[in-house]
């Protein structure tokens, strides 16, 4: 009689932690209310949004060098040695991706999503967190967060002079840099990532304007690079 009271409770108890667990599990997976989805989605009030009030590097006003002509960098500048780290000439960038779905919600913002939609050209200097938020915005492929061919401790504060560059829609074929500008040439493509890295211990510490541009001059994006660590 004592042993068929003990397995009744026994089952009693597991009965209960199966509910209970089950009712947590239904808590973490509610669905969001409208309001909480929309303020994941869009600002509070309607109102106008320039990239560069969202990313810092977009805004050309911070640099106050005189900008000198692409073809004058393309044609004086020193050559800079450049390592590819991946590239994939057929891929096709995304027009939305799952990991952007409010249900995630850290990355689904869709002023911040259109700023960097608005770009093919984005730098990285350093930090875990700063890639995997910048992969995940760019939905980039797996296997393009890997070690640098340059030196196995860049992105470190062991070597912290190294950039890494990724492109959309263009295959590099060199970079120049003269004075404060480094200029990528290269072909414009209708689909492709790339992903190089290049030194900048020889570089003065200084912001410098990166610009993306075709081998006859013609500019097709910019970022400001800020070189803070040598």
């Amino acid at each position: 009689m004592k042993k068929r009271r003990f397995c009744i409770s026994i089952l009693c108890f597991f009965l209960f932690f199966q509910y209970t667990k089950i009712g947590v599990a239904k808590n973490e997976h509610t669905p969001m209310k409208c309001e909480e989805k929309l303020n994941l989605l869009e600002p509070a009030k309607p109102k106008t949004i320039y990239d560069y009030e969202l990313l810092p590097e977009r805004n050309i006003s911070t640099f106050k060098e005189k900008v000198l002509p692409v073809s004058l960098v393309q044609k004086k500048g020193n050559k800079v040695p450049f390592a590819i780290a991946y590239k994939n000439l057929n891929w096709q960038r995304p027009a939305y991706d799952s990991i952007w779905h409010s249900s995630l919600r850290r990355w689904s913002y869709v002023p911040l999503n259109m700023a960097y939609q608005q770009h093919i050209v984005y730098s990285y200097q350093g930090g875990l967190s700063y890639w995997y938020d910048l992969s995940s915005y760019l939905a980039l492929p797996n296997g393009t967060g890997g070690p640098s061919p340059i030196n196995e401790y860049a992105f470190t504060i062991k070597y912290p002079y190294v950039v890494r560059l990724v492109v959309f829609n263009f295959n590099i074929t060199s970079i120049k840099y003269y004075k404060n500008q480094i200029v990528f040439s290269g072909v414009p493509l209708r689909k492709g990532l790339t992903i190089v890295d290049f030194d900048t211990r020889n570089f003065s510490d200084s912001k410098k304007l990166l610009q993306l541009a075709t081998p006859d001059g013609y500019e097709l994006d910019y970022l400001i690079l800020y070189l803070s660590n040598h």
